[in-house]
């Protein structure tokens, strides 16, 4: 067990690094095990350590107290912060060769009652590629995706919970957009918050409110950079919305997310954002809500073992809605219609609801009732 070879590894003080070679460790199992975060949580008896592994956090081990500042200090040396301070948050990243070579970790530190806090997350792996064939939508789904990123111009919007795979789609999409085409290469840039996969002939950019680098403030700034595509990791104001629009209406492609629950409320959204009725209209193509359960586990079928951790599920399976924004709607927006009629029109022309969706992947035997209605409200 992992606790055990941490204790192991700790107990040899005459060895030279105790503490780096329980962190290096637990990075190897934590990237081997598949996990999208590693929390290190600080209490009296020392450091529990919890996986997040296909969307859900769950305990893996724990690191005794007295080697907590140790094992701490080693991971913010190896993502390049101050070990001296420790009554602030600090922001770093490790490197792949220092994270056994499989991908790069982003590390996030905060200080608690405890001590401090630190959350690894494991950024997409370099070699891993992202195709819309292979995200596991529907035929139909991948099809009105790639429809919508070969647009010269539109909006896009993503929307669904943190951990859904809208990053993973718009990496796709992104895939999609730069493969040579027949009209020549197309100017690509993003606005990320944080760039988390680099995508060849894409120019990308993080955000940095610090310095007033916001998205609505580089999206202004992108504009005068002659882009005809344009990544915005996430449409959180009014100005934002508004300048996303505009870039929509006048000839160029925008790519972004929306948090709300349905494709339909994307809409209501923006709405409420203060988008012009008429612009929203004009500019918005189509909305896509997703998101994703956890499959059964192959090796256990359900019943738990190593390779999935005990939980009986391992990987994820997404589905989604797609709202094409077609003439009728577009009428429904401009008279004032609220999200139920919106979705009501969407459904009596084909739209297939994200819970019908979700529970064909039930029926299938993919997935569990159990799950689907811990994603599904």
């Amino acid at each position: 067990m992992l606790e055990e070879r941490l204790r192991e590894a700790l107990a040899r003080p005459e060895e030279e690094g105790p503490a780096g070679k329980a962190v290096g460790l637990l990075l190897d199992d934590a990237a081997q095990a598949g996990v999208s975060d590693v929390h290190l949580n600080p209490d009296a008896r020392g450091l529990e350590v919890l996986y997040r592994l296909d969307g859900v956090l769950q305990p893996r081990a724990r690191i005794d107290a007295a080697w907590t500042e140790r094992v701490l200090g080693k991971v913010k040396v190896l993502a390049g912060l101050l070990t001296y301070r420790k009554d602030v948050p600090q922001d770093g990243q490790i490197a792949a060769a220092e994270a056994g070579g499989r991908t790069d970790v982003r590390v996030s530190i905060f200080p608690t009652v405890h001590g401090e806090k630190a959350v690894l997350r494991f950024f997409l792996h370099a070699g891993e590629k992202f195709e819309l064939d292979g995200l596991g939508f529907p035929a139909d789904i991948v099809a009105r995706l790639r429809a919508a990123a070969a647009q010269p111009d539109g909006v896009v919007l993503l929307t669904g919970p943190a951990g859904s795979g809208k990053t993973t789609t718009i990496y796709a999409l992104l895939h999609e957009i730069v493969k040579p085409g027949p009209g020549g290469r197309r100017h690509v840039v993003t606005i990320e918050d944080p760039c988390e996969h680099a995508v060849p002939g894409v120019t990308q950019t993080q955000v940095n409110p610090a310095a007033g680098l916001t998205f609505a403030s580089s999206l202004r700034s992108l504009l005068r950079q002659d882009p005809q595509v344009i990544v915005v990791g996430e449409i959180r104001d009014r100005e934002t919305a508004r300048v996303a629009m505009e870039a929509g209406l006048t000839g160029h492609l925008v790519i972004s997310t929306v948090h709300t629950g349905t494709a339909a409320g994307v809409v209501v959204r923006l709405l409420e954002m203060g988008v012009d009725a008429h612009v929203l209209t004009s500019a918005l193509s189509c909305v896509l809500a997703q998101r994703l359960v956890r499959r059964h586990c192959p090796s256990c079928r359900g019943s738990g073992c190593p390779a999935c951790l005990g939980s009986g599920f391992r990987g994820r399976q997404v589905f989604g809605e797609f709202l094409e924004v077609d003439d009728a709607l577009r009428s429904l927006i401009s008279s004032g219609a609220d999200r139920a009629a919106l979705e009501e029109s969407a459904l009596s022309r084909g739209m297939l609801p994200l819970r019908r969706a979700g529970e064909l992947l039930v029926e299938s035997g993919l997935s569990s009732p159990d799950e689907l209605s811990r994603m599904i409200k």
